[in-house]
């Protein structure tokens, strides 16, 4: 938890006991996620990032899987996650499938994302469905990453403020003007 917290900024919070809530919030759901399943054989992969080129999307797709657990008949993957959303998990599940499909050939018994802050889970059934329409999905996103002219950028203060990469994003700003004015 120090490693990966230490990136998460105070001021992110509304004080630093809510930081604190927080921070005891998200641990005890993980250490519930972690203890509460018994687990019968060793993890297949365990923080175990891959690498895999994508012809149908001209490009390389990359995925850690924290944890791959093998099942009866295939196996189980498992993410977890400090907060998610639909639209969040709709990424996750269309990547695992499209990936597993390509790199093992093989799709996953089930995938279960875990929302640490609220300490739920949620588990999908891929299908071979999925894969078809992981590949529209991810192409599409391919495809609005590379026409950054699209993207609506932001005056608020409020979300730049609670971005955890804020710290980034300016430092990014900060170099990106530097090759301009130097053009």
């Amino acid at each position: 938890m120090d490693d990966h917290w230490s990136a998460i900024e105070v001021r992110q919070f509304e004080s630093k006991i809510h930081y604190y809530k927080a921070l005891a919030n998200i641990t005890d759901h993980l250490l519930q996620c972690l203890t509460t399943e018994r687990i019968e054989n060793p993890p297949l992969f365990l923080y175990e990032k891959f690498n895999i080129n994508m012809d149908e999307l001209g490009t390389e797709l990359s995925l850690t899987f924290e944890v791959a657990e093998w099942s009866g008949n295939s196996f189980i993957i498992k993410k977890y996650l400090v907060d998610t959303d639909e639209e969040m998990n709709l990424l996750f599940n269309n990547m695992i499938s499209v990936f597993c499909e390509k790199a093992f050939g093989q799709l996953p018994e089930r995938i279960e994302i875990y929302s640490l802050i609220e300490g739920k889970k949620e588990t999908f059934i891929p299908t071979k469905k999925d894969v078809s329409g992981g590949l529209e999905y991810l192409n599409m996103i391919k495809n609005l990453l590379q026409e950054p002219k699209k993207y609506l950028k932001t005056d608020s203060l409020a979300v730049c403020k609670s971005c955890s990469y804020q710290k980034r994003c300016y430092e990014g700003i900060n170099i990106n003007q530097e090759r301009f004015n130097s053009q």
